[in-house]
């Protein structure tokens, strides 16, 4: 897969272990990534770029994932495929985040491999 057709993913999360570790997986399986470190940075890189994919931790200082999603449904108006990241295994959670429209929903500590399938599943839906 070339550069062209790659299909493009934000990565947003404070954690930069994690955030390069999904990374080098994505890549592998020939995404092209980008890196966000807070939501604010994550709303940056969107006046750059349109990813086919945003992966979105929902604890993070500055602009936390739900207030990122918020502002990505609500006023940005995108209806670009969420993957959400959370540490928090709260039942109450996840409606939570699939009602501010993220697609998908990922508990942390996540296997990378089963974040790479889930990121191939949105894409190719």
């Amino acid at each position: 897969m070339n550069a062209e057709t790659a299909k493009k993913i934000l990565l947003v999360d404070d954690d930069e272990d994690l955030r390069n570790l999904l990374g080098i997986y994505l890549k592998m399986a020939g995404y092209e990534i980008f890196h966000a470190n807070h939501g604010e940075e994550g709303k940056e890189q969107l006046t750059k770029l349109t990813p086919d994919l945003i992966i979105l931790d929902m604890m993070m200082p500055i602009l936390d994932g739900m207030g990122f999603l918020k502002w990505l449904r609500q006023e940005a108006k995108q209806d670009i495929p969420v993957l959400a990241l959370t540490g928090r295994s709260k039942s109450e959670t996840r409606p939570i985040v699939l009602e501010l429209g993220a697609t998908d929903l990922i508990l942390k500590p996540c296997n990378p491999d089963e974040l790479v399938k889930r990121a191939k599943k949105i894409l190719n839906a």
